[in-house]
């Protein structure tokens, strides 16, 4: 009698190795750029023309690259090597005037979060301190003309006697938590008291959340949360020009710091991912931030310990005012940056390979 197991056996084994189809890229390389990376990385530009680029979000269907063209007013989505919009006419504002008079940076949408592959979570951000809301979007297939908003948070307002206090402004960093329902966001009010702000999509709700002031900290401006081992790990980029980072995991069950790591040698961390494959080593982006120009920032690794000790490896020194940061489909890391000159068409895209856990 003739055994077939054997033969059967080869051919499981065989079909079981057969290598799966890498994940397409989030956006098609435009051209590679020297940001001054250390070896084993490599960035390339993928997608330009914009102004104060400042958050990068991934499709949860097809992964694409959808980036918050915060100057513009409008959100775009990368197709090929071109720009879709697919939400425009956002509130924009200057947030600064200058010595001389000239209004500077300008700011619209600060950050998104897709709700699901038809629903995008977008920050009013382009209006004054106390009127900011989060908004959702509904998409339709059928052009940007149907895309609408469908919800409208709260706003948040003062929440001290500081007469400075208006309320809380320059919404940025939103997380959406994995039960789908929860999600936070930093706000920039004044510096009387500084909020981590959480909203709820079902209920169409946006609170106060964590207050470092109340917690002892003294590091304002916090900038990006980001769901971490059951709590929520947030990045402050503190005073300009200063190495006074921070980052802060907050306590979901006592609104308490569990830990704090500060970032010595880094002066103005603004985005972090976590590494895939690694459960406590990070991307930190360092803007490096100056009002008046855009001065090159660096990309740095960090490395967390629970005796509140991070290390820090820098391994890119020349990018452009970088923003945000996000992990996409194909592993690359895809960083939001001004580019050499903000309120102008100079932002870019670029998507950094190389990492590993």
């Amino acid at each position: 009698m003739r055994h077939t197991w054997i033969p059967l056996l080869t051919l499981i084994f065989v079909a079981g190795c057969v290598a799966k189809p890498a994940p397409r890229p989030a956006a098609k390389d435009l051209r590679e750029v020297d940001v001054g990376l250390v070896d084993g990385y490599r960035a390339t530009v993928v997608a330009d023309g914009l102004m104060n680029p400042s958050f990068v979000a991934f499709h949860p269907g097809d992964g694409a690259l959808t980036i918050c063209d915060s100057g513009n007013g409008r959100i775009v989505m990368v197709e090929g090597d071109t720009l879709k919009t697919i939400v425009e006419g956002m509130h924009t504002e200057y947030w600064k005037t200058l010595e001389d008079g000239t209004k500077a940076f300008k700011l619209g949408p600060l950050t998104m979060a897709w709700r699901d592959t038809d629903h995008l979570m977008v920050t009013d951000a382009g209006v004054g301190d106390g009127d900011e809301t989060v908004v959702t979007w509904e998409l339709s297939s059928q052009g940007l003309a149907r895309n609408v908003i469908i919800n409208r948070t709260n706003p948040i307002g003062p929440t001290s006697d500081d007469p400075a206090d208006k309320g809380e402004g320059n919404l940025s960093g939103m997380t959406l938590m994995p039960d789908g329902n929860t999600f936070y966001v930093c706000g920039q009010g004044s510096d009387a008291k500084s909020w981590v702000l959480r909203g709820k999509v079902k209920e169409n709700k946006l609170e106060t959340a964590f207050s470092a002031d109340d917690n002892g900290i003294s590091v304002n401006s916090p900038m990006q949360a980001l769901p971490w081992r059951g709590n929520l790990l947030v990045v402050y980029s503190g005073t300009g020009g200063k190495d006074d980072g921070l980052l802060v995991e907050w306590d979901l069950e006592t609104g308490k710091p569990a830990n704090q790591w500060k970032l010595p040698g880094l002066l103005d961390p603004m985005g972090i991912a976590l590494i895939p494959g690694s459960d406590n080593r990070f991307v930190v982006t360092d803007n490096n931030w100056a009002l008046k120009s855009v001065n090159s920032g660096r990309l740095a690794t960090v490395t967390l310990a629970d005796d509140q000790d991070a290390k820090i490896e820098v391994i890119a020194t020349n990018l452009m005012g970088p923003v945000h940061c996000a992990f996409g489909p194909d592993g690359r890391l895809y960083v939001a940056c001004l580019g050499a000159k903000y309120d102008s068409d100079k932002g870019l895209v670029v998507a950094v390979e190389g990492f590993s856990s």
